[in-house]
């Protein structure tokens, strides 16, 4: 028997054994994630009957036609886009910057700082933005501080705006933008910036056109998991944007909570999540292309 004979059992052992462990991950993600999210979004076909959660035969484009034809849900659509997206860029600046100090801290100093840069993922995300709240409110500590020093005589409106949203979110997701940049970092040889430096490379060349690129695989994980999580979050942008937050995440929650029409609530949820594929795929794809370009100058 030749050796390609011998090896084709062991590998279809060891597939049957991989999917046997798979099976009941893949069940459990089909029974909690898959069907009920498919019976949301079948929900967006049927008319709307506030109160009525089970699905009708009769089919229907109303709900999408009431979306595509408002201006303000596309509104909203857009400010959602645009408050994730302002989230996103400032989380890979910022990670960059704190992924780059773990790196080329101490041994003795990096445990202490990953220590830092992930507790606020030791707290809830309600607990963090009522902090948030303490901290940007009327009567909170910059305020205070500013008052009492006399520098403003009234107080500064801090909260209930976008700019207060994207603090809030920011804070949540920043260390997961900072895991996958550091994770990527530590696959890079320390001799390869010195010796850069060493050739005369400033600290800032380093970073742009060495270590940027070396790490861009990090950064668009970054970017996919925080874009997503952005685009998606509730608590924060009702908390701290109040009604002037203008996130379709609130309008969902109306349309399932207070009013019950769970059928337009249904196409709000499919645009959401298209929108989020959407976005999402063309920066994977815009990554791969430049990633042939990178390799192809090689």
């Amino acid at each position: 028997m030749t050796e390609q004979a011998i090896s084709l059992p062991l590998r279809q052992g060891r597939f049957n054994s991989s999917a046997l462990l798979l099976a009941p991950a893949c069940i459990a993600v089909c029974a909690c994630l898959i069907v009920p999210l498919g019976y949301v979004l079948a929900m967006g076909f049927n008319p709307s009957r506030p109160g009525v959660v089970e699905l009708s035969s009769h089919l229907t484009l109303v709900n999408f036609t009431r979306f595509v034809t408002s201006p303000f849900y596309w509104w909203v659509l857009g400010k959602t886009v645009y408050i994730a997206g302002i989230t996103t860029v400032l989380c890979v600046i910022l990670g960059m910057v704190l992924a780059l100090s773990i790196w080329q801290a101490p041994a003795t100093r990096r445990g202490v700082i990953i220590i830092i840069v992930l507790s606020p993922l030791l707290v809830s995300i309600v607990t963090r933005t009522f902090g948030w709240m303490l901290v940007l409110g009327d009567t909170g500590l910059i305020n205070s501080a500013l008052l009492s020093a006399g520098l403003i005589r009234q107080p500064l409106h801090l909260m209930f705006n976008d700019g207060a949203v994207v603090v809030g979110l920011v804070h949540v997701f920043l260390p997961l933008m900072v895991l996958p940049i550091l994770t990527a970092l530590e696959r890079i040889d320390p001799a390869v910036p010195q010796a850069a430096g060493t050739l005369g490379a400033g600290r800032l060349t380093i970073v742009l056109r060495i270590l940027l690129p070396m790490v861009s695989p990090g950064i668009v994980a970054g970017i996919t998991i925080v874009f997503s999580l952005s685009m998606s979050s509730y608590i924060t942008p009702a908390l701290m944007g109040g009604t002037r937050s203008g996130m379709i995440t609130t309008l969902i929650y109306q349309q399932f909570v207070v009013t019950f029409n769970w059928q337009f609530g249904s196409v709000l949820v499919a645009m959401l999540l298209a929108t989020s594929f959407a976005i999402v795929g063309l920066v994977l794809l815009e990554f791969g292309r430049r990633t042939r370009q990178w390799m192809g100058r090689r």
